[in-house]
């Protein structure tokens, strides 16, 4: 599997978000986009995503192995835990692994709502559909936002484990946790 991204531009409302973008990644890479504020980040992974539009440039990619992994969590906040885990495991048609609930502290808020739950909890909420999901391309916007120190390495295990079982994984972060992505780009530069 390959995902292919060839002078990519994209403007919204006459204004450049990001011009001229291009990249390719195989089953097991990692690119890694970073910039300022406002640079275009989040825009460039909608816009592979097919959520959001582009003015020129092409993109192969098979959008069924896409999971998004954006700023909204997309938690239905009067369901439980366990309604939300019930909902996007008959979804992707696959198992949620309790194992991972304790992993990330969850298990104990099980039965509560989701409006009860920390932003931190939301966040590790939308985890567990990223893992329930079984696709092979993450596209993952700022995914160690509000996770606490254990989190966050536990995020970085599966993202590793991820690139070894032929994923592909396009993160955006400020953060310097991954270390070494196969491709960087820095929209800041544009």
């Amino acid at each position: 599997m390959t995902l292919l991204v060839k002078n990519l531009s994209c403007y919204l409302s006459g204004r450049k978000i990001f011009s001229d973008i291009s990249f390719s990644l195989k089953t097991g890479e990692i690119l890694k986009i970073s910039g300022e504020n406002g640079s275009g980040k989040t825009t460039l992974l909608r816009v592979i995503s097919g959520l959001s539009s582009f003015e020129s440039g092409e993109i192969l990619i098979n959008k069924k192995e896409i999971f998004l992994l954006g700023h909204s969590t997309g938690i239905k906040q009067n369901l439980t835990v366990e309604e939300d885990l019930e909902f996007w495991s008959n979804f992707y048609q696959n198992e949620h692994d309790d194992k991972i609930l304790k992993k990330l502290s969850l298990n104990s808020k099980i039965y509560s709502q989701c409006r009860y739950l920390s932003q931190g909890q939301k966040q590790k909420l939308a985890l567990t559909r990223l893992f329930c999901s079984n696709k092979k391309i993450w596209l993952l916007d700022e995914p160690f936002s509000f996770l606490d120190e254990e989190s966050s390495l536990f995020l970085l295990n599966k993202i590793e484990n991820h690139r070894q079982n032929n994923g592909i994984i396009i993160i955006v972060s400020h953060q310097n946790l991954i270390k070494n992505p196969d491709i960087s780009i820095n929209l800041g530069d544009q």
